[in-house]
């Protein structure tokens, strides 16, 4: 699936094969680049070799995408696959998030631990659960104040793109 990406006011189209467990084929702006992406310690640094050239950074997401920091500067792109981004400018509709009862998943992937439990209250920002997709792991967030009502998924669980993860009062 392609996805499209926002950042330093440039756009990209972006394609990620997975050649094997940390070898990845980034097609971006239909240019093929090779990537190795190795995780360091278990933490959101990853040492990543992007063609001959290494570079070392910290990746992690946040509500509107990804943001990376690389010697001492940070980076945020906006990120989301390609049918979202088309389905929007379709409707007219800014890319902002909707505010809406259930937590779906981004991306398919593994359940890695789960943070919270059901009658739970939340504050926007509190930690729900991390999702493991392509050796990252990502923090799922709550997007507004609530309180918990149901987590439809276990640990160690694998999900799909768009599953109900959690749903709120």
């Amino acid at each position: 699936m392609n996805y499209l990406a926002k950042s330093l006011g440039r756009e990209f189209t972006i394609n990620l094969i997975e050649k094997s467990k940390d070898q990845i084929e980034a097609q971006i702006n239909g240019e093929s680049i090779p990537v190795q992406l190795t995780e360091i310690d278990g933490s959101n640094l990853y040492s990543i070799m992007v063609g001959n050239k290494s570079y070392e950074m910290e990746i992690r997401r946040n509500e509107s995408g990804i943001v990376l920091q690389y010697r001492g500067e940070t980076f945020e792109c906006f990120v989301e696959d390609e049918r979202t981004a088309r389905l929007k400018n379709v409707a007219g509709k800014l890319s902002s998030p909707i505010l809406a009862k259930e937590i779906l998943a981004p991306m398919p992937g593994l359940i890695v631990t789960i943070g919270v439990e059901s009658g739970q209250s939340v504050k926007k920002g509190d930690g729900i659960l991390i999702i493991e997709a392509m050796k990252m792991e990502n923090e799922i967030k709550a997007p507004f104040d609530s309180i918990i009502k149901e987590i439809k998924v276990k640990e160690k669980q694998v999900v799909e793109k768009n599953q109900v993860l959690v749903l709120f009062e």
